[in-house]
């Protein structure tokens, strides 16, 4: 039995010496980063100093809702524009 514990040990120990030398990239690749040429780091900053625009809106169109969809917003749609009418307390 010990025999059989042996070889088999000698084997993984063999596989996984193999495994551990081409898996993966070296620490100095992963530490080291290209560095920017001028204009890439011109625009990074001026990236940074520019400010930040707003995003635009995205609102869907009466097409990509299904029928029910239609009636369920046009519902509330219509309440809330009676309470703005009304004169409902706002945020």
């Amino acid at each position: 039995m010990s025999l059989v514990d042996e070889v088999v040990r000698n084997v993984l120990d063999g596989i996984l010496r193999e495994v551990g030398k081409t898996v993966g990239t070296g620490k100095r690749s992963r530490r080291r980063k290209r560095s920017l040429t001028p204009t890439e780091r011109l625009r990074r900053i001026e990236k940074l100093l520019k400010p930040a625009s707003r995003q635009t809106s995205r609102k869907k169109t009466t097409r990509t809702r299904s029928t029910t969809q239609q009636k369920r917003v046009g519902a509330k749609t219509r309440t809330h524009r009676k309470s703005l009418r009304r004169g409902a307390a706002t945020r």
